[in-house]
């Protein structure tokens, strides 16, 4: 039985994997800083920070896999908070490869993200597109994935580096659009779209994202990168919101708000993502299985809407 070593593990995609993981038949350790509660003998839980070397060998002790997925995250958050962005996402990288290579680590997985992209002209967006980001959080990340290679470089350390496109799930942060407009929604309040709405996005419920993940680890070519996503149903933001308003069955409307007045300027926008996972669906046993109305159905129950 493999152990895993988890980092952001309490997270919102963490947690859903750790869940598969577990119900996979690994055993965990999970590194966080926010308490994770897990009633199984084969899940540990290691309070943490990823600046913390000391901490980080000591939750990481007797494991084959690191799974990476820690970070400063969030456009708000990482745009008033660039300093900290940078040292989360790099510097905390840094330190997990270090301490994993120390400690014979066999393969490491780094979770990235479709904002190293940017703004592509071509798609859907494959693997070998040059990156174009736009943010300090892009460039964290794509700084992280060039350390994760150049650590297999010097030290032979095998990798994969997964790249998620929009995932969503019910216990998302409600500064996401769809944890957003179903809270708006439950209040009757208008749901609120930046710019024109067409920004087109390709949501990969959570749920898949977490079984993506697990087939890396188990089926993957080494040192390889891969999009993780659902590419069946792109959709324009504005399309999002008309699409829950419906099935809300709500007399609800939308606001259209200036960029200026938002959480992202109309320069650090990004206008069209959709993922091209031919990679990951030929060199696995992966396949997203989740609709966007199903997804959205669960947020629903959830907030009894």
């Amino acid at each position: 039985m493999k152990k895993i070593f988890i980092t952001g593990g309490s997270g919102f995609i963490g947690r859903v994997l750790i869940n598969h993981l577990l119900a996979d038949g690994f055993k965990v350790h999970c590194y966080d800083l926010l308490k994770f509660r897990k009633n199984s003998k084969n899940f540990k839980f290691f309070k943490g920070s990823i600046l913390d070397k000391k901490k980080i060998s000591n939750a990481l002790k007797g494991c084959e896999i690191t799974i990476h997925l820690a970070a400063s995250l969030g456009v708000l958050n990482t745009e008033k908070n660039n300093l900290d962005c940078l040292e989360t996402n790099i510097i905390g990288t840094k330190n997990v490869l270090e301490i994993s290579v120390k400690n014979n680590i066999k393969k490491f997985i780094f979770a990235s993200s479709s904002e190293i992209y940017g703004e592509q002209k071509k798609f859907p967006i494959s693997e070998e597109a040059e990156p174009k980001f736009k943010s300090i959080y892009g460039l964290s990340k794509i700084t992280a994935e060039n350390y994760v290679k150049s650590y297999n470089q010097k030290y032979k350390m095998k990798y994969n580096i997964i790249r998620y496109f929009n995932v969503y799930g019910e216990d998302q942060r409600q500064d996401f659009v769809i944890s957003k407009f179903t809270k708006n929604i439950k209040k009757n309040k208008n749901l609120t779209i930046y710019g024109k709405g067409n920004q087109i996005r390709s949501f990969c419920n959570v749920e898949d994202a977490a079984e993506g993940t697990l087939e890396i680890i188990k089926r993957a070519k080494v040192n390889n990168v891969y999009n993780v996503g659902n590419n069946l149903e792109p959709i324009s933001i504005k399309n999002l919101a008309k699409k829950m308003i419906k099935m809300s069955k709500k007399k609800i409307k939308i606001d259209m708000i200036d960029f200026k007045d938002s959480d992202r300027s109309k320069d650090r926008e990004i206008y069209k993502r959709i993922p091209n996972i031919s990679k990951i669906i030929k060199d696995t046993k992966y396949k997203p299985k989740k609709t966007l109305e199903q997804g959205i159905k669960v947020f629903f129950k959830k907030y009894a809407i």
